[in-house]
């Protein structure tokens, strides 16, 4: 009798081990669409006629993405370790009173991953060369840098955090006040809020609610100088029918619903421009401004009520969704990319700019610059500067122009942060303003003391230049570029 319990015990052990891959051709894994990535694929035993010595490790992650009960699984799990244990879980914070913070907020709110100075002083360059071009071409710009929801909300993160007086954002929007660069102190306005008892934050999703947003765009449209009407009367019902992203991501399986508050707007008449195509427009617009993220990338609308000939175009990442019909009401032209960064060649005189970036990803300003041709700076000249050094300068033709971009040596002095490109050819010189931005993906390699301009066709250069780059009171040879017409 013990004999056969025993036997009995092995073959139950081994069908419950057995079971998850016996079900996978009938089980369907939903979780990739709420974690929003691809499934790992399935690992070859060799790669370039040699052993894949990361085969365990890859079948792994693909065994783990087929398994089938996952999203219950994951849910349990999650469970245990964040609302009982509050140990971190899926990149979910677990905070007090059921709030929930992305595990990326952590290094802003701690200040462990400061910026030095010079990065600081290089963003706010950038922004005030990007203002610099949208202004001088009829106009506004602001800078929204979004704060993380742990910046307004830190009551609620875990006990054992210890949140740092000063951060990344702070340091750069003091660095903006200095260089004069338009922005929007969302922190403020969002603490301000907070102040008067309401709650402009998801608890279970790390985005803003509509509350919040309406309060947000009214600042912007105030930051741009523009009339506007506000809504801020506007009735609205307060629905448990919001699903929150770190919600799904620490309960795939089904977790709890969080308040959304759902206004009454009498919208106007609007259509998408870009894409052509669209047979239903606020069904379109609620897609967009869901989390499905679906074809969101770039779209254009137009506004039936307005004529006055009002263009904007948006900067965004996903804070961006839910001032969406706002914008499309009060302009007549609206274009919203969710990017990192501007295209500004390609920007038409007198649309209005919203440079829209939260504090997390902050530092992606850092890796790449905007499509803007450099400004010519004639007062700019090495004349009397020492020469101290060579610049690693390189040269692309892009479909906008020449890109001249490169980095000093690592032992130049930054200055004010501006850096210049000096070309001279028979006696005569033209300089123009660069992004002090090492650009990792031009270089192939991460670095600092970077720079990147493109050059504008019509300026008319053509032939061979020497090139001196000018940076903190000091001169460095850029060797000969060609540069044709």
């Amino acid at each position: 009798m013990k004999k056969g319990f025993q036997i009995f015990y092995i073959i139950v052990f081994f069908v419950i081990c057995a079971l998850p891959l016996l079900l996978m051709s009938f089980v369907k894994n939903d979780t990739m669409k709420l974690e929003k990535r691809e499934q790992n694929p399935l690992p070859a035993y060799l790669e370039n006629g040699r052993l894949n010595v990361d085969f365990s490790d890859s079948f792994e992650a693909w065994l783990a993405d087929r398994i089938p009960f996952r999203a219950q699984l994951l849910s349990a799990a999650n469970f245990l370790k964040g609302e009982l244990l509050h140990a971190e879980s899926s990149n979910v914070i677990v905070g007090r009173e059921g709030w929930l913070f992305f595990n990326s907020e952590r290094d802003d709110y701690l200040d462990t991953n400061a910026l030095t100075d010079n990065q600081i002083r290089s963003i706010a360059v950038v922004l005030s060369l990007v203002e610099e071009n949208v202004t001088s071409r009829g106009g506004s710009f602001t800078f929204v840098p979004m704060p993380n929801k742990a910046s307004v909300y830190g009551e609620y993160m875990p006990a054992a955090y210890r949140g740092a007086r000063e951060n990344n954002l702070t340091r750069l929007m003091t660095a903006l006040k200095e260089y004069g660069v338009n922005f929007v102190d969302m922190k403020q306005v969002m603490l301000n809020a907070k102040a008067e008892g309401k709650q402009v934050y998801h608890r279970r999703d790390s985005h803003w609610n509509y509350l919040g947003a309406l309060i947000g765009y009214n600042a912007i449209m105030d930051s741009l100088g523009r009339p506007h009407e506000t809504w801020l009367d506007a009735p609205y019902t307060v629905e448990k029918s919001w699903r929150g992203d770190l919600d799904k991501l620490l309960y795939p399986a089904g977790g709890m619903m969080d308040d959304q508050y759902v206004f009454d707007i009498p919208y106007a008449s609007f259509r998408f421009t870009y894409p052509g195509s669209m047979q239903d427009p606020k069904a379109q617009l609620a897609v967009y401004m869901s989390d499905k993220e679906a074809q969101d990338m770039n779209f254009s609308t137009k506004n039936a009520a307005r004529k006055d000939g009002s263009s904007l175009l948006m900067i965004r990442d996903s804070f961006g969704r839910a001032v969406l019909p706002f914008f499309i009401e009060s302009y007549e032209n609206a274009t919203f990319r969710r990017s990192d960064y501007p295209d500004l060649v390609s920007l038409k005189d007198g649309t209005d700019l919203v440079y829209e970036i939260v504090e997390r990803n902050l530092t992606r300003l850092l890796m790449s610059t905007p499509y803007m041709y450099a400004p010519e700076r004639p007062a700019v000249s090495a004349e009397g500067l020492p020469n101290v050094g060579r610049a690693d300068l390189r040269s692309l033709q892009e479909r906008y122009g020449l890109r001249l971009f490169g980095s000093l040596p690592a032992e130049a002095e930054s200055g004010d942060g501006r850096i210049y490109l000096r070309l001279e050819q028979n006696g005569k010189a033209f300089t123009v303003e660069a992004f002090p931005v090492y650009d990792a993906k031009l270089m192939g390699q991460s670095g600092e003391n970077g720079f990147s301009a493109i050059l504008a066709p019509e300026i008319g250069l053509a032939g061979d230049y020497q090139v001196t780059v000018i940076a903190g009171a000091a001169a460095y040879d850029g060797g000969t570029v060609t540069v044709t017409s």
